[in-house]
């Protein structure tokens, strides 16, 4: 039953662990020297976290073993792991670049607990050690419950570390997030170049020269959004981007993929704007390319050809974005297009707020939107006043 996590990153860190170990030893009923042993094996951990894994995370629980309950701790690091460790734990080989922390280390660690366990190797370290507490199986969930109280307590005493505490775990949930959009977009790019070798080996493979121009009008096509989804990762790592000169890739990729025999549509792009911060030129990107899409895929139902414009300028604290088209417009009893709960438009009325902005549609001859950015948000008003 887990009680808490601690990440472990600085001597502030190991302060708070302290605390938090004579509290949880003091609840679970540990008399004072076992409770100052418990302490010590925790700071040794703690430090060992900070010293050679470059920071980690400390989990306390109180598990049931049989007729026991134990207090468990668990650090874990993504350190360089520890070499030929049995060797080490037995006092026959030591530590490379090793520092003391209270003299005792991982080997004092193992002496004291009563359950120790430990993998290492290059991508991390986990140490898993466990105490024997005089609780019985029936006590555990109340003594987790007051134990759990004690340490929101704790807590509340002292606002600061309160709110450090909760400014890490955003952090944290933030990180999480930006790792888990990186692999997004990696798979992504090895799906779409995938599906590019599997179009050259068909076209390759096409008896029909119909059918190997139809093939290669297809492979040239997802070229373009591969090129494109590199250009907006790149985008959304640089610290200023230049925005038209990528909303003129995204006009591009559109016109390509949706301009047929049958259909050809061309995009204009004007307007200026200064290098914004790279992920809100990213997300501008995509808001504008998901309209230049819908454009592209109702505006010109019946037509053989099709115009749109796509602006951009600065007016009145706002970034404004607007992308409009010849097509049939709305026509009457047409659900408002800013109000759909399509995943386009909800995705644009996300990036939207995300910015401080607005979403205007009209519609005279054809459709127009207007989408508004705030510069603060972007970073220009700074810019602007500098």
């Amino acid at each position: 039953m887990r009680l808490t996590t601690l990440k472990i990153e600085g001597d502030d860190d190991i302060v708070r662990l302290r605390m938090t170990g004579q509290e949880t030893a003091r609840i679970c009923g540990f008399a004072k020297f076992a409770e100052t042993r418990i302490v010590t094996a925790l700071l040794e951990l703690g430090r060992n976290l900070v010293q050679h894994g470059g920071g980690g995370r400390l989990t306390l629980s109180l598990d049931a073993d049989g007729p026991r309950v134990l207090l468990s701790a668990e650090a874990a690091d993504q350190g360089p792991g520890i070499p030929d460790v049995e060797a080490w734990l037995n006092g026959s080989a030591p530590v490379a670049g090793d520092r003391p922390g209270l003299g005792l280390g991982l080997r004092g660690v193992h002496r004291m607990a009563d359950r120790f366990d430990i993998e290492t190797g290059p991508e991390g370290t986990r140490v898993a050690v466990g105490f024997c507490t005089p609780l019985t199986p029936g006590a555990l969930a109340e003594t987790a419950r007051a134990v759990g109280e004690a340490l929101a307590g704790m807590r509340r005493a002292d606002p600061a570390a309160m709110l450090a505490q909760q400014n890490r775990e955003l952090l944290d949930a933030l990180e999480e997030r930006d790792l888990l959009m990186a692999e997004v977009h990696h798979r992504t790019k090895n799906n779409l170049a995938l599906v590019s070798g599997l179009m050259r080996l068909s076209r390759s493979g096409a008896r029909s020269e119909e059918t190997r121009d139809v093939l290669r009008d297809l492979e040239l096509r997802v070229k373009a959004i591969t090129a494109l989804h590199d250009r907006l990762q790149r985008a959304s790592t640089a610290d200023r981007t230049p925005l038209v000169p990528l909303l003129r890739d995204v006009a591009e990729q559109a016109r390509a993929a949706f301009s047929t025999a049958d259909l050809e549509v061309s995009v204009v792009v004007t307007g200026e704007a200064p290098p914004i911060k790279g992920n809100a030129a990213t997300d501008i990107a995509l808001a504008a390319g998901e309209l230049l899409t819908n454009a592209c895929k109702h505006a010109f139902e019946g037509r053989s050809q099709g115009r749109i414009h796509l602006s951009v300028r600065r007016e009145d604290g706002m970034l404004k974005l607007v992308v409009s088209d010849d097509g049939r417009g709305l026509t009457e009893g047409m659900e408002r297009p800013e109000r759909s709960d399509s995943l386009g438009w909800r995705m644009i009325r996300t990036m939207v707020q995300k910015h401080g902005g607005f979403v205007r549609t009209s519609s005279t001859e054809g459709l127009t939107v207007e989408l508004g950015f705030g510069e603060a948000h972007l970073g220009l008003e700074t810019e602007l006043k500098a």
